[in-house]
């Protein structure tokens, strides 16, 4: 039976203990272990390095990490360069600036998209980078096309992984103008595979996305979109399956206002689909599907009253599997030099559980321009196909 190394007490590496324990044993252990520290025990010795850096354990490591629901970190994009990672679940929360040259050349309309710790870090579409906050390792990709025009709309683009093809995507629908004078913009939706660097365009696409946030699900990639084909420009969520790369409709909640509800958002709560809606006049409903694909199962899950002029602005992140990270606007004025100035903006935390909300303050972070996004500690590398870090 194999043996191996393992930790003792102190954190260092103890080969006469490790020499009893199967490697087995140990390899489960190192399965539970966060990321940070697996980085550096990576520098143990050639056997660990190989084990820590296999595809399979980086795996293994991601779905364990999954089933034990470790607790999510937020990724924030401050206005207009800055990214930083925050633990929403301390108390009180503190940035970690997340340094990268190529940050910096980026414009204030960046976006945010995540699956399994990369996260997808976007300008306009015309510039897109994969990152890892966990391992600090980035990828820049391909120009999507290079003869796209400046009169061109790129939307925010989602990343998800296919486990069939064993592969993440970068998806993003796009406007291309009328090439020649009095054509009409076409919809159409480009892909992005890790596995072949390439960029390829798969279909036109009838409906205009609404919103910033993409939601990836059930290995679909889910937008919240209007349609444009014909006279019928009702809201639908539209899904991407990232495995035959076809699009489908999933219905809204039928019971739902249309009218007093204006503004939507999506989530992945309890394992479910799940839609926020709320309205000027700062009531929120929280729609669940409770069977995905059946529009019968939407389920009101909670129904809050922030109060009158208070309304979201948009959502960041989740915290933890029931608390929700949004921006929250209240009709507040300051005098500032002699000007009165909008002070209105903060960052709330909501448990939609227990139906509560409190302030968040980020030292250091103001509410205004702010995106966000979550992701979960991995070694998943943007350069490897998937495959696990290389890099600390």
């Amino acid at each position: 039976m194999k043996k191996a190394a393992i930790i003792s007490d102190s954190g260092t590496i103890d080969d006469h203990l490790g020499s009893n324990l199967p490697l087995e044993i140990v390899t489960d252990v190192l399965y539970r272990l966060p990321v940070k520290s697996l980085c550096r025990f990576k520098c143990v010795s050639p056997s660990w390095k190989t084990l820590i850096s296999s595809p399979h354990f980086a795996q293994t490591h991601l779905h364990r990490s999954k089933a034990n629901h470790h607790p999510l970190k937020a990724i924030l994009f401050y206005c207009p360069f800055d990214l930083y990672s925050v633990d929403f679940a301390d108390v009180n929360p503190t940035p970690k600036k997340l340094d990268h040259p190529s940050f910096k050349h980026m414009s204030v309309s960046r976006s945010l998209s995540s699956c399994n710790g990369l996260v997808l870090v976007s300008d306009k579409g015309y510039v897109n980078f994969l990152f890892n906050p966990s391992t600090n390792e980035y990828k820049e990709l391909p120009a999507p096309f290079p003869e796209y025009s400046s009169d061109d709309v790129f939307y925010p683009p989602g990343l998800g992984y296919d486990s069939y093809t064993d592969d993440y995507k970068v998806v993003m629908p796009f406007s291309i103008e009328g090439r020649v004078p009095n054509d009409a913009a076409v919809m159409v939706v480009a892909v992005y595979s890790l596995k072949t660097n390439a960029w390829r365009t798969i279909q036109d696409f009838p409906y205009s996305p609404v919103g910033c946030r993409r939601v990836c699900f059930n290995e679909r990639l889910h937008w919240l979109c209007r349609r444009t084909g014909g006279s019928d420009y009702s809201k639908v969520v539209v899904a991407f399956d990232l495995a035959d790369e076809i699009f489908r409709e999933v219905q809204m909640p039928a019971s739902y206002d249309h009218e007093e509800f204006t503004h939507h958002d999506m989530v992945v709560l309890e394992g479910c689909l799940s839609l926020l809606v709320w309205s000027q006049a700062g009531r929120i409903d929280v729609w669940m599907m409770m069977e995905y694909g059946l529009r019968e199962s939407w389920t009101k899950f909670l129904n809050v009253n922030l109060g009158s002029g208070r309304s979201i602005l948009n959502v960041l992140c989740l915290s933890v599997q029931d608390e929700l990270v949004f921006r929250l606007w209240e009709e507040r004025f300051r005098v500032i030099g002699g000007r009165v100035e909008d002070d209105g903006e903060k960052l709330i935390l909501s448990n939609l559980k227990k139906g509560t909300q409190r302030e968040v303050v980020v030292p250091g972070i103001l509410t205004k321009n702010v995106v966000g996004d979550h992701y979960i500690e991995t070694l998943v590398s943007p350069n490897h196909g998937g495959r696990i870090s290389e890099t600390m």
